[in-house]
């Protein structure tokens, strides 16, 4: 069973700044690939990331965190150096 993707408007706005063809290829990876196994597909994060998972793309890290009902939300798309700047926000 594949997960559902919920773009947070964070990652909406991250993908509009990236070139069109890398922000396709993302969104595709993550909805046909990631969302089959997000858990074990993606990395857990430490620290102040705790509850939330990376997946690679590429030069680009995506954020994201899974919920029971088998739903991804997709917080942060951004370059590897700058992906983990700062403490996350509340998301919901």
């Amino acid at each position: 069973m594949i997960y559902e993707v919920e773009w947070h408007e964070d990652a909406v706005r991250d993908l509009e700044r990236i070139p069109k063809n890398i922000a396709k290829d993302i969104m595709d990876k993550v909805e046909n690939y990631l969302a089959k196994d997000p858990i074990n597909l993606g990395e857990p994060l430490k620290a102040h990331w705790k509850g939330f998972f990376k997946f690679k793309a590429g030069k680009y890290r995506i954020i994201y965190m899974t919920e029971k009902n088998r739903l991804i939300i997709v917080v942060l798309v951004k370059k590897r150096d700058e992906a983990y700047d700062g403490v996350p926000k509340k998301i919901m």
